[in-house]
């Protein structure tokens, strides 16, 4: 079944930013177009903030947030004036504000099984018959093998629990490589594997509309890969340094198109996802991964966050 298939199909959607940070400004373009086709939409992210604009490694717990109405275990509406409880504001809380709507922040504390029951109870609360995950970048399609890997645990927790959702999931990539975790090769080989396997669903462009609206929200954050979407709709292409001149991403035209995939043809193809699937803890998904030789993003924020 194709995305277009399936979103003609539903009612009302959450669309999610599964990298934290400023993801959620991706879901912006697919956001438009289920819109225009009659579904009623709420965007979400997780309790994630970079180290840049939360000192606090990890994610937050729904208890250290301030300013909220609490939906069910790790599920929580942010509003504009939304931030943890020693100050931090959410780049959810512009978005709340930008869209003049409550948005939905998931805390992805209780690992894989704890996110995927969060989601659920989330899907029966709020009504909702389709979930779509958007990744800003594409390193959520690692397969694994990839040393530039820097932040698998929030993607192979999310990939992991979207495949288990009791409604119709879908994984949704914009910003083709504006992460700079995966080189072009590689996210080409990827991708192209995963087309061979079955997983895509369609691809759909973003509109000079949407990009207004993402610059909108991103001009009031701290986001790189995010930004670098609404550049490639300016005309920009080439070499750009993110993460402090750490990462190195060459940016294309294709950033500008969503890329969607069954979320369970990615969860076989990713190794990261498979080894984290029964986790019942961040904590237990961060220490397998190390234990498997992979840094994560969990890894540098308690460390010398030089690279978030």
């Amino acid at each position: 079944m194709s995305f277009d298939e399936i979103a003609t199909r539903a009612r009302k959607a959450l669309l999610i930013g599964i990298g934290g940070g400023g993801d959620i400004i991706g879901c912006i373009p697919t956001a438009s177009y289920l819109s225009m086709l009659g579904v009623e939409v709420m965007l979400g992210g997780l309790t994630w903030e970079r180290r840049v604009v939360d000192p606090k490694p990890g994610p937050r717990r729904i208890e250290e947030l301030e300013n909220i109405t609490e939906v069910c275990e790790g599920v929580a509406l942010a509003n504009p004036r939304t931030k943890t409880t020693y100050g931090t504001p959410f780049t959810e809380s512009v978005a709340s504000e930008v869209l003049g709507e409550e948005v939905l922040l998931l805390d992805i504390n209780g690992g894989t099984r704890g996110t995927a029951r969060a989601l659920t109870r989330a899907i029966e609360k709020l009504d909702i018959d389709l979930v779509v995950g958007i990744d800003v970048g594409g390193d959520s399609l690692a397969r694994g093998d990839e040393r530039g890997v820097q932040s698998p645990l929030a993607d192979g927790v999310m990939i992991a629990s979207l495949a288990e959702l009791p409604v119709p999931s879908v994984l949704g990539v914009i910003g083709y490589g504006s992460d700079g975790e995966l080189t072009l090769e590689e996210l080409n080989r990827n991708v192209a594997e995963l087309i061979a396997r079955g997983a895509l669903l369609g691809a759909r462009g973003a509109t000079k509309q949407d990009l207004e609206l993402m610059e909108r929200i991103a001009s009031a954050t701290a986001t790189e890969a995010s930004r670098l979407v609404i550049e490639a709709g300016r005309g920009k292409y080439g070499t750009y340094k993110i993460r402090s001149e750490q990462r190195s991403v060459y940016l294309t035209p294709c950033a500008l198109v969503t890329f969607y995939f069954s979320p369970e043809h990615v969860f076989r193809f990713s190794h990261i996802a498979q080894l984290i699937a029964n986790t019942n803890s961040l904590k237990e998904a961060d220490a397998i991964l190390r234990n498997h030789g992979y840094l994560t993003e969990l890894y540098f924020e308690e460390g010398d966050g030089a690279k978030f």
